[in-house]
């Protein structure tokens, strides 16, 4: 309990002490003091979900003991639900300690063991029910046998002394808010610093990566900054990050095929594959580098577009529960379009791989049925229940407000292009949405100021005429709130680029995804109304045999096997479907027109 003591700071702060003190059993302890709490019945909460993946995640159910004090001792505690306390009758002040268990490798949650520790807010900081408004203070301490580690986090730092174990520093937010958007690395990663448009930023690569190319990744990732910079603000080309930090750290976990990311207000914490990354010595990059490069375009153009413009329905976050709104299209879609984009335009990345890629998304989009039963507005409402629950029936039932709503948003800014010949663009839509709401979104945070705003659930179409002059009132809600296909061929005829169709296999098919499982091949998804769904056949049947020979355990294996056919042969396949072995006559279907290729005429 006397770690509150070293936290001498205004009263109504609200005082975290956190120290990582059991790293091989993956636990860390918080301290929470409350200065000023309700005396009657103060609340305090974890947050069921964190900003940016929308889904339930009940973090709290990660701590494991959970105990309050006063000035004269223990606190009666009560819970009046899975992820809150309510602290009766306190005397004074209040200390809580929680104890967390933290084994989540991912880009959510907290991991923590001998070799290095990462955490969100949202996974270890409790928030005081009417108090988020209140500045916080956090305090972070280790063993002193790890006094060689170091933290890696946006989070601002006050030069403070402590004699608690290993003091890796004290930090300070002005509101809740802020507290959870800096998570932190811990250890002895691979780092190196670089400026974009004179602001500092620091990649942070953290797991075993032997003679990782630092200065090659730097400045690729130095020119995608500066490009986005150069984007929403031509003119000044100040990063947006310093309305709150003095930073931007990028802090990747590698590991053997890990990928994704989480924005934040002034970092992103990503995960990526080793084999993306590359080596010292290499002449060419590895294949999936682009793959690493997209992810960190699209997590640092979030920087702008999400985290400081955002729809009215974020503001503010409600983190108890589901926070609707159908605009994901336009958030992460759009961001999802610039993410490529912006590594042509920094010279990343040729045209010619640009033009690979949106074609792979535009043959994907095509490839799911879904997309004529849920718009990309569906999509973004029902993101909590559905593109984050997705089950082997996922490519029939939904759509991606991601992939499609890059192609949305492809859609509109070459309709801009053409409407004002070449004048204007989606480039000046989003300049205007920075400036209208996101500027100056954190400015005086946490003082009395008016009060924060966000894109309208209806407003986007309107903010495309304000910036360009063009009304596309009408075509943007047929693509957003709509199933059709999208006009793609006619919109890229108006750049000079062709759209068309090849097959990437000779051999016929069965119109369904098939993926190992451990020995055995296994159906993963049917489509609706292919040769597989008409034959009877479903997701998780295990192939055994086509025409009596035996199936391989390997995609290439089957390949090999049905390139023995020719489309429209009927053949027997025989699978197991749970323990029952059952067989089923398919007709085969032609091969689909499944590649799709992009010239400049």
């Amino acid at each position: 309990m006397n770690q509150k003591k070293a936290l001498n700071t205004t009263p109504k702060a609200l005082q975290y002490s956190l120290n990582l003190f059991d790293l091989a059993g993956h636990r860390l302890r918080v301290h929470l003091c409350i200065a000023e709490p309700d005396p009657v019945a103060q609340k305090v909460f974890l947050p069921n979900w964190i900003p940016g993946s929308y889904l339930i995640r009940d973090f709290a159910r990660h701590i494991e003991t959970f105990t309050a004090h006063d000035k004269q001792g223990p606190c009666h505690v009560t819970r009046p639900d899975n992820y809150s306390w309510v602290i009766h009758d306190s005397r004074g002040a209040i200390d809580i300690e929680i104890i967390i268990y933290a084994w989540d490798l991912s880009v959510r949650g907290a991991h923590i063991d001998q070799h290095h520790a990462f955490f969100n807010g949202t996974s270890v900081f409790l928030c005081v029910d009417g108090q988020s408004h209140l500045p916080c203070e956090v305090l972070l301490t280790m063993p002193a046998e790890f006094n060689h580690w170091q933290a890696y986090t946006s989070m601002p730092k006050q030069l403070k002394q402590t004699k608690l174990g290993h003091n890796l520093g004290h930090f300070y937010t002005p509101n809740y808010d802020a507290l959870i958007d800096h998570p932190f690395e811990l250890g002895t990663p691979q780092t190196i610093d670089f400026l974009a448009c004179g602001a500092s930023h620091q990649l942070v690569f953290t797991g075993h990566t032997p003679n990782l190319d630092l200065e090659r990744i730097r400045r690729d990732v130095q020119r995608i900054c500066e490009a986005q910079i150069k984007l929403f603000e031509p003119k000044s080309q100040r990063a947006p990050f310093l309305d709150c930090a003095s930073v931007y750290s990028f802090l990747t976990l590698v590991t053997g095929d890990g990928y994704g990311g989480l924005e934040h207000r002034a970092s992103t914490a990503l995960l990526t594959a080793r084999d993306s990354l590359p080596t010292l010595g290499q002449t060419e990059a590895p294949t999936g580098y682009s793959n690493f490069l997209g992810l960190v375009s699209h997590e640092y153009f979030h920087t702008w577009h999400v985290k400081r413009i955002k729809p009215q329905a974020f503001i503010p976050y409600d983190l108890t529960q589901a926070n609707y709104t159908s605009l994901l299209w336009v958030f992460e879609g759009f961001t999802s379009y610039y993410d490529d984009l912006m590594l042509v335009r920094s010279r990343v990345m040729s045209e010619d791989a640009y033009f690979k890629r949106l074609g792979e998304t535009i043959a994907g989009v095509l490839r799911q049925p879904g997309r004529f039963k849920q718009s990309v507005a569906q999509s973004s409402f029902e993101a909590w229940t559905k593109y984050y629950k997705q089950d082997e029936n996922a490519p029939n039932a939904i759509s991606s407000y991601y992939a499609k709503g890059s192609l949305v948003a492809l859609c509109i800014d070459l309709s801009i292009r053409a409407a004002t010949h070449n004048k204007r663009s989606l480039d000046d839509v989003m300049r205007l949405m920075w400036k209208h709401y996101g500027r100056d979104f954190y400015l005086h945070e946490g003082a009395n100021v008016p009060k924060q705003l966000g894109l309208t659930e209806t407003g986007f179409a309107e903010i495309v005429q304000q910036a360009t002059g063009v009304n596309l009132t009408k075509q943007i809600n047929a693509w957003a709130a709509g199933t059709l296909d999208l006009p793609l061929k006619k919109c890229l005829g108006y750049a000079g680029i062709t759209l068309n169709w090849k097959t990437q296999q000779a051999h016929p098919s069965i119109d369904a995804n098939v993926k190992p499982v451990g020995t055995h091949l296994t159906i993963s998804h049917v489509f609706e109304n292919g040769a597989a769904h008409q034959a009877g056949l479903s997701a998780h049947d295990v192939l055994v045999a086509l025409d009596d020979l035996k199936v391989g355990a390997t995609r290439e294996a089957f390949s090999t096997l049905i390139a023995r056919y020719h489309p429209k042969d009927e053949v027997k396949i025989t699978v197991f479907r749970g323990d029952v072995l059952r067989t089923f006559k398919i007709t085969l279907a032609a091969p689909a027109l499944n590649l799709c290729t992009l010239t400049r005429a």
